[in-house]
């Protein structure tokens, strides 16, 4: 006799963004199969004790385990080749309640005595307790109707091949609490499953939430690239990858050119929408592994994952081109910002603090050689030999 336990997530699941992958989830219903067959099992102790009371022939402990083992196999099989999958209810929550039902009503054909087929009876009914966490009301009246018409095939087998074990009064008391029993649990599977919808509703709003207060502690509000906190989160997460598969990583310092002259000629409105502007142009030109975020007023810092020093600087090459072509309407029709670049790869025996050091440093050299260019810091050991990159280069 099948005890069924449904696909549900775990409580922690329900708060969590990223749900279970379709293996995952396979591995979880074969292990519920598992528990499903060890409880067939332990009926199977049951129907072995009434034939050893005589109660049941042989052959009939036999074909109930046959049963239990063809059954559970049939199910084995569908998630075992993904078919359980193309169903709308790859879990087979009804279908597996409903079925269920057959070896214990098969046992009751054989057993004469009332009071025994309303132990039977009882054990039948154990898999909708189950379905409660699964189904909603309607799925539960499609099983309960299934579990009538089975029901009713028992009696019609009794009335035409075993007329003499009917006992009439205690039939019909046994009927009538069958049925009472199923609409009694379909009504409260309603109930639960009209609370579950409400959790689910829920979490919705709850995971909505912690989705903007993530946003807010990760993203710069102003122009809503990472924020100095989450640079120096994917920095801490660049450098522990580093220590355990050395592999070449980036960063570059922007600074936009004359800001604050900018911002005092046009008006701090004019300067917010030149920094969004500008952070909206390197997000678009930038891979999905790389990091961009506000690092201070009107500076910016790139990091650039898998990236050496020459690539870092055609990176930072087109990123400067880029900016400089943004127009600005609201302000004037030929009016064009500019940025200054540092570049520094992270090189091994310095501290991530180290390479940013750097890369300010050849910010502030491209500062000093006429702004609207990109300098290179080449290493701690060797920086009286940094670079400037030409643009035509960069291009090339």
């Amino acid at each position: 006799m099948e005890v069924y336990s449904p696909d549900l997530p775990s409580p922690s699941a329900l708060t969590s963004p990223t749900p279970l992958n379709t293996g995952e989830e396979q591995r979880l219903r074969k292990r519920r199969l598992g528990m499903s067959f060890s409880s067939y099992t332990m009926t199977f102790a049951l129907v072995f004790f009434c034939w050893l009371e005589a109660l049941i022939p042989g052959q009939v402990v036999a074909q109930f385990a046959g049963f239990s083992v063809l059954l559970n196999g049939f199910f084995f099989l569908l998630i075992q080749s993904g078919i359980n999958l193309r169903l709308s209810d790859p879990s087979m929550t009804q279908a597996q309640m409903a079925l269920s039902l057959l070896p214990a009503l098969w046992v009751m054909f054989f057993l004469e005595a009332g009071q025994a087929r309303a132990a039977f009876l009882m054990i039948a009914m154990v898999p909708s307790l189950y379905g409660i966490l699964a189904l909603r009301m309607g799925g539960f009246l499609v099983v309960g109707l299934w579990f009538f018409f089975f029901y009713g095939l028992l009696y019609l087998g009794f009335y035409i091949y075993k007329p003499q074990v009917l006992t009439g009064t205690l039939d019909v008391i046994q009927t009538l609490a069958f049925v009472l029993v199923m609409a009694q649990i379909t009504v409260i599977g309603g109930f639960i499953s009209g609370l579950r919808g409400q959790l689910r509703h829920r979490n919705k709003e709850l995971n909505a939430a912690m989705g903007r207060i993530q946003e807010l502690v990760n993203i710069d509000e102003l122009t809503g690239v990472c924020n100095r906190r989450r640079i120096f989160e994917v920095l801490a997460e660049e450098y522990n990858r580093y220590t355990r598969t050395p592999g070449a990583f980036s960063v570059c310092i922007l600074d936009v050119d004359n800001f604050k002259q900018v911002n005092d000629r046009y008006g701090h409105q004019s300067g917010d929408d030149i920094l969004r502007k500008v952070a909206a142009s390197v997000t678009t030109s930038i891979r999905t592994i790389d990091c961009f975020g506000r690092y201070g007023g009107e500076e910016f810092l790139l990091i650039l994952p898998q990236t050496p020093a020459d690539g870092a600087m055609i990176k930072a090459e087109r990123v400067r081109q880029a900016i400089a072509s943004i127009p600005f309407p609201d302000i004037n029709g030929e009016f064009r910002v500019t940025v200054s670049i540092g570049v520094a790869e992270y090189e091994a025996d310095e501290t991530v603090d180290d390479t940013i050091a750097r890369a300010d440093r050849a910010l502030y050299r491209a500062k000093e050689a006429g702004r609207n260019r990109v300098e290179l810091s080449i290493g701690l050991s060797n920086e009286a030999l940094d670079t400037t990159i030409e643009p035509e280069k960069a291009r090339e």
